[in-house]
């Protein structure tokens, strides 16, 4: 695997853990969503 065509996955990776942790943090996703939706 060349870099050139590794890193746009490395950086999608990075960029949807932030989103996640944002939205966690920022109450609009439960990290126990689906536990409590049961």
């Amino acid at each position: 695997i060349s870099s050139k065509s590794f890193m746009p996955f490395v950086w999608y990776r990075i960029a949807l853990g932030v989103a996640i942790i944002a939205l966690v943090a920022a109450g609009v996703l439960s990290p126990h969503a689906a536990e409590s939706a049961g």
